[in-house]
């Protein structure tokens, strides 16, 4: 395999060399790469050699992002740090099982619930999920993050006997099915099952062996029916091929449900941070354009069904995020030469509408938004020549910038600003 985790990092004993254990070779055969990878996948050699998933995660920058207006704020706020903000607060967990909350119906949102842009909640996969199970409580949602990040335990699994579709065992309340790992063991335990087999059981379960090793599975079913253990429950675990744990459920949980407070109580701020920190992909004409230009845009990427490509996808899930915002009576303000910033969606003064950054117009690159920042902050710009002279702008972004009135009020030259005075 060429493929290569983003984060994955093989830690070798100093009296040893990798070589001492695999081959290596570059990521994806691209010899200019710094970094090399390991020949062959990790659970060849998981036994001898240590592994850290190194993984960036944006819900702290997005805390982060929120709180520094926090600090900026403070009389708007009931708490002034971030593990003050609440886990509990009902109408928070209104917006994960229905769009009541928000105001909005089924049909203006394209989804049962509202929540998008709430990390781990959002995708389609996970509100389906949510309009399910109907989450009311923290540990309802931490089996949702479970649920979500396993492999084999929702699909094929727990929503059949959630939905009653599993006909064989009728409908099981969502409380009651698996949802981390150790839940496996805590219930174990919970059937008088000795501590040591409930762990060694819920190993085995929860790194999907059951299918794999078939004759120790049916030896583990025979002491779980002695204890009890339902049916039902006995079938599920012999579904899971991966399980989550339920520290790191409880962890994106915990920031998912702080970021979601910010989205019912102070939505423009929410959207704010979302755009400016989540948002890698844009469409600045269907902001613009509003709710018809949104869906609009939206319907195109839905006729290319398959033929869509990754950038259109991560689009799509951007301008579902804009749509909702438009309905709650938000909206884009265009493109300002003198206030908009590289990257970050500014709130207008009166908290209605989120200033677009440079960073939206297509072929405008980072480097080339805080040129202009930068320029701009040196000295303010006198004319359309300066601007041309003074940042990085190409011919061909600099006419998008002027089709969108960017430089309105801006004279064209020097000569044109001397006539005006």
């Amino acid at each position: 395999s060429t493929g290569q985790h983003p984060g994955g990092i093989v830690v070798v004993p100093t009296y040893k060399e990798i070589y001492d254990v695999t081959p290596v070779q570059y990521p994806a055969d691209d010899t200019t790469s710094s970094w090399r990878t390991t020949h062959f996948d990790y659970h060849s050699f998981e036994e001898n050699l240590f592994k850290l998933d190194v993984l960036g995660h944006d819900d702290p920058t997005m805390i982060r992002f929120l709180m520094d207006y926090v600090k900026q704020h403070p009389i708007d706020f009931p708490f002034a740090d971030a593990r003050e903000i609440p886990l509990d607060d009902p109408n928070v967990y209104g917006m994960l099982n229905s769009t009541d909350a928000i105001g909005l119906t089924e049909e203006d949102l394209n989804s049962a619930v509202a929540s998008f842009g709430i990390p781990e909640m959002g995708t389609k996969f996970v509100r389906d999920m949510l309009t399910d199970s109907r989450p009311k409580t923290f540990a309802d949602v931490v089996k949702i993050s479970g649920l979500s990040h396993g492999t084999d335990v929702w699909s094929n699994n727990a929503r059949d006997l959630v939905t009653g579709q599993n006909q064989r065992f009728g409908k099981i309340p969502f409380k009651n099915v698996i949802g981390c790992r150790d839940d496996i063991m805590v219930y174990l335990i919970q059937n008088n099952m000795p501590q040591e087999i409930a762990f060694e059981i819920s190993e085995f379960i929860r790194k999907g062996k059951a299918q794999f090793q078939p004759d120790k599975w049916e030896g583990y079913i025979t002491i779980m029916k002695q204890h009890n253990i339902p049916d039902w429950y006995i079938w599920s675990c012999g579904k899971i091929k991966y399980m989550f744990p339920k520290a790191h459920a409880t962890a994106y949980v915990m920031m998912a449900l702080r970021i979601a407070w910010f989205k019912y109580y102070h939505p423009i701020l929410f959207y704010s941070a979302y755009f400016s920190k989540r948002a890698s992909d844009f469409d600045i004409y269907a902001f613009l354009g509003g709710e018809y230009e949104i869906r609009k845009r939206m319907n195109e990427i839905d006729e290319q069904g398959n033929r869509a490509t990754d950038r259109d996808k991560r689009l799509y899930t951007i301008l579902e995020i804009a749509l909702e915002m438009v309905k709650r009576g938000f909206g884009f303000k265009t493109i300002d030469i003198n206030e908009s910033d590289a990257t970050e969606f500014k709130i207008t003064e009166d908290q209605k509408q989120l200033l677009l950054p440079f960073i939206t117009v297509d072929g405008l690159g980072l480097k080339v938004a805080n040129s202009i920042v930068e320029a701009r902050e040196e000295e303010p710009f006198k004319t359309q020549e300066d601007i041309k002279t003074r940042t990085n702008l190409s011919k061909t972004v600099f006419n998008k910038l002027d089709m969108l009135d960017v430089f309105e009020g801006i004279p064209e030259d020097s000569q044109m600003n001397l006539f005006n005075l």
